[in-house]
C-alpha cells in the first residue's frame, strides 16, 4: 500500500477520473474539504459504520464498501489507526480493487511518523503541512512570502548556532556572553531526568521547562498544591519527544533534552505584556506586543519602532486596544540589535517587568513554524520582502 502525504495525494488525484475516500471520520472529512478547495471532486465516501451508511458529508454520500472497479479510479484510505487502515486495505483488495489504485493518506503532523522518514522526504512533509495550512502549494523554487521563506529555511539552513539558541539552557549562556546575565531570569537548576529534581530544595513558586521545544512549560505558583508524580511524568514525556518532528523545525533536532527551573514571575502571568521584536538583517523592524500569552483568549498587535499600532496580525487575534508604550522600549531595541546582528531574521523576546528589569525570553527563528496566517494576508508578502 502506497503511503502518501497531502501533496502526493493531490498528485495521485490528477490521474484519476473518480476519487473515493475510504473512511468518513474526521481525517476523511478534512481531506474531502482540502480536495474540494483544490477543485478535486470526491465521488463517494466508503465506511463500514452502519450508522453512517446513506448519510452525506458536504453533499458526498457515504456507502458501505462495495465492488467498484471502474477504470482510472483512486481509493484513498483516510484513517489514522494503523490496524483499521490495514483491515480496510485488505477489504479493498478482496473487493477486487487493483493494488495500484489504492493509496493511504498520511495526515500530518504525526511526529512519530515524521521521525521515521528518510531525510529526502522532509520536503514532502513540509510541502504537505504548508498545503494543509494554507490550501495552496508551497513555492520553494522562488519563495516570496514570509511563511514561504521560513519553510525554505527549515529545509535549507543548517546552522549549529540556531540549534544552540533554540536550546533553552544553552541560549542563556550565549545571552550572558553577549549582553550580560542581568537580563536573565533567576534559575534554580538543570537536570537530565525529572526524577533527579529535589523539589524540597526549590522555592514555593517556580517554572519548570523542557529545553528542547516550544510551549513545554509548567508554572508552579504553590508547590504544596503540585502533583509531583504528574509533573515528573509530563517532563519526562517531553524529554522523549523530539520537537523537530512536530513541524520539521530541524534546528531543534539535535538538542540534548534537559529540564531547567527558573523563577516564577508572578506579574508575568497576570499583567505583563510579551514584547517580541522581529529583526531582519541585524535591525529590529516591528514589535509584536502580546497580551495574555499565558492565558486563554490571548490577543496581540504589531507596533512600529515609534510605537504606532500596525493594521495587521499574525496567528493571534488582533488586539484592537492600544497597549501602553513600554518604559524600556529603547533598551529592548538596543539589546535586540546586539543579539540579532549575525542573523538574516530572528525574533527576540523580552519582558519589561514592573520592578524595572528587562528580561530575555527566547530567540525564535521560525515563528508559528511558518504555518500561520497574516491578516490581511498581504502582509505575508510584506514581511517576506524584509528577508531579501
Amino acid at each position: 500500500m502506497k503511503e502518501c502525504m497531502l501533496n502526493e495525494v493531490l498528485h495521485e488525484c490528477k490521474r484519476a477520473e473518480k476519487i473515493f475516500i475510504v473512511g468518513a471520520g474526521n481525517t476523511g472529512r478534512e481531506l474531502e474539504k482540502i480536495l474540494k478547495r483544490q477543485k478535486q471532486k470526491v465521488e463517494e465516501f466508503w465506511d463500514n459504520n452502519p450508522e453512517k451508511e446513506g448519510t452525506e458529508v458536504d453533499t458526498v454520500k457515504i456507502y458501505k464498501p462495495y465492488r467498484c472497479c471502474e477504470e482510472n479510479s483512486l481509493y484513498i484510505i483516510a484513517v489514522n489507526d494503523a490496524i483499521i487502515k490495514e483491515e480496510l486495505y485488505m477489504q479493498l483488495l478482496d473487493l477486487g480493487i487493483n493494488l495500484k489504485d489504492i493509496i493511504s493518506y498520511i495526515d500530518l503532523p504525526n511526529p512519530e511518523y515524521v521521525k521515521e522518514l528518510d531525510e529526502i522526504r522532509y520536503q514532502d512533509a513540509i510541502e504537505s503541512l504548508y498545503l494543509k495550512s494554507f490550501g495552496r502549494v508551497l513555492n520553494l523554487e522562488n519563495p516570496l512570502t514570509y511563511n514561504e521563506k521560513i519553510n525554505w529555511e527549515k529545509l535549507n539552513i543548517k546552522d549549529p548556532v540556531r540549534t544552540r539558541l533554540a536550546d533553552k539552557v544553552e541560549v542563556r549562556k550565549w545571552v550572558k556572553e553577549q549582553i550580560g546575565e542581568n537580563h536573565l531570569t533567576k534559575w534554580y537548576g538543570v537536570w537530565n531526568d525529572a526524577k533527579e529534581i529535589d523539589f524540597e530544595k526549590l522555592p514555593n513558586a517556580f517554572v519548570l521547562k523542557a529545553n528542547n521545544g516550544s510551549g513545554r512549560n509548567i508554572l508552579v505558583k504553590d508547590k504544596s498544591k503540585m502533583d509531583v508524580h504528574a509533573v515528573i511524568n509530563q517532563l519526562n514525556e517531553w524529554m522523549e519527544q523530539n520537537y523537530a518532528f512536530t513541524a520539521l523545525e530541524l534546528h531543534y533536532k539535535d538538542i540534548p533534552p534537559r529540564i531547567l527551573c527558573e523563577e516564577y514571575l508572578d506579574e508575568l502571568a497576570e499583567t505583563v505584556y510579551d514584547y517580541n521584536i522581529y529583526c531582519f538583517h541585524g535591525e529590529p523592524k516591528y514589535i509584536w506586543c502580546i497580551k495574555g500569552s499565558h492565558r486563554p483568549g490571548c490577543q496581540a498587535s504589531f507596533y512600529s519602532l515609534d510605537w504606532e499600532m500596525q493594521p495587521f496580525s499574525y496567528g493571534y487575534p488582533k488586539d484592537e486596544e492600544k497597549a501602553p508604550r513600554p518604559d524600556k522600549l529603547e533598551e529592548m531595541l538596543a539589546l535586540s540589535r546586539k543579539l540579532c546582528k549575525q542573523f538574516k531574521h530572528v525574533r527576540v523576546d523580552w519582558y519589561n517587568m514592573p520592578d524595572g528589569r528587562v528580561l530575555f525570553g527566547e530567540m525564535t527563528f521560525a515563528t508559528w513554524a511558518g504555518l500561520s496566517r497574516f491578516q490581511p494576508e498581504d502582509y505575508d508578502l510584506e514581511f517576506g520582502k524584509l528577508m531579501e
